[in-house]
């Protein structure tokens, strides 16, 4: 089969005769029809090859929807020829196929194309980044690139009161009250500036992954207020955070991993039931399609990105890609 694979620090090769993978137990092989490029995760391995030790432990090519090839043993709730979504794969789904646990594949609505349905690998995520808002809340999401618009959304369908998205880029703040928001502020990442956002949120979702933003949501939040850690810490991996005004507010703090399988196939299963609505707004998040072939061209373009240098270092790029959310993929 076809694929590519990251072989070094910005280095991709598509090679004609891989090996198409054997599923095993519990396993599912996907013939895949679209793959998302992760705008923080498979940049970040892309750039960072060799100078990240994590960088080269990810799945390069991981937003993937497709049908079910074959199943391996023990496999129930997918068969051949099924429609699905995989967040989490075991191989790249920048290829013709590729191999996933079955809990990390969801059932794929027949109304949703492959292009969009792969953008659903961000949705698990989102359900359990946000299982901590509440009915009424008010919550501002520092970052809207696709996670952090999925994450918008979400707190919206979970009752928040009021919601706040923060970004770089006015474009993707018309993206966010499309999504749902009730008010956006455009910034230039500086502290003044987040912190001019407002104060006393009940929820605050750090969706970019820095030590600035991280910083920001807890200064954002009130008393006893909630921190999402949704946002990778990819590039800046180790974070200094002043403990003392932590404990001062008496902060609650939960990442966006799902560190168990029971906890996988509940987001999954909420996933799963939200892919059958009209809710999500998957057309907005899709701006760009390629052809497998032209990968290296996607990555170009998403590259021109400020998240992907440093806090505090020069960058060529003062913010996102230009009018670019999501980028499909499609062998």
């Amino acid at each position: 089969m076809r694929r590519y694979e990251l072989a070094g620090r910005r280095d991709i090769r598509l090679t004609g005769d891989a090996p198409v993978p054997e599923p095993g137990p519990l396993e599912v092989l996907v013939r895949v029809r679209a793959c998302t490029v992760c705008n923080r995760s498979d940049l970040a391995y892309y750039h960072y090859y060799g100078l990240r030790e994590h960088c080269a432990q990810g799945c390069f090519g991981h937003e993937i929807a497709g049908l079910v090839e074959a199943v391996g043993p023990g496999v129930t709730r997918v068969a051949p020829g099924q429609r699905v979504f995989v967040r989490t794969p075991l191989s790249t789904g920048y290829a013709e196929f590729a191999l996933a646990r079955e809990v990390s594949v969801g059932a794929l609505p027949e109304e949703v194309p492959f292009e969009q349905g792969a953008i659903l690998q961000l949705l698990p995520l989102a359900v359990h980044a946000t299982r901590g808002v509440r009915l009424g809340d008010r919550v501002a999401v520092v970052g809207q690139g696709p996670v952090g618009l999925m994450a918008l959304r979400m707190a919206a369908l979970r009752g928040a009161s009021h919601l706040t998205a923060v970004d770089l880029d006015p474009w993707r703040l018309e993206r966010s009250a499309l999504l749902g928001a009730d008010a956006t502020h455009r910034v230039d990442g500086s502290r003044d500036q987040l912190l001019g956002v407002g104060a006393q949120f009940d929820v605050a979702i750090d969706a970019v992954g820095t030590p600035g933003t991280l910083n920001a949501c807890v200064e954002l939040v009130r008393q006893n207020g909630l921190v999402v850690l949704l946002g990778t810490h990819h590039i800046d991996t180790h974070v200094t955070v002043d403990l003392v005004t932590w404990e001062r507010k008496g902060l609650r703090v939960h990442s966006s991993a799902e560190p168990l399988d029971t906890s996988r196939a509940e987001a999954l299963a909420v996933a799963e039931r939200l892919a059958r609505t009209r809710e999500l707004y998957l057309p907005v998040l899709l701006t760009h399609t390629y052809a497998l072939d032209d990968l290296p061209k996607a990555m170009e373009q998403l590259s021109a990105s400020r998240a992907l240098y440093p806090d505090g270092e020069p960058a060529p790029y003062d913010g996102p890609p230009r009018e670019t959310l999501k980028v499909a993929i499609v062998p």
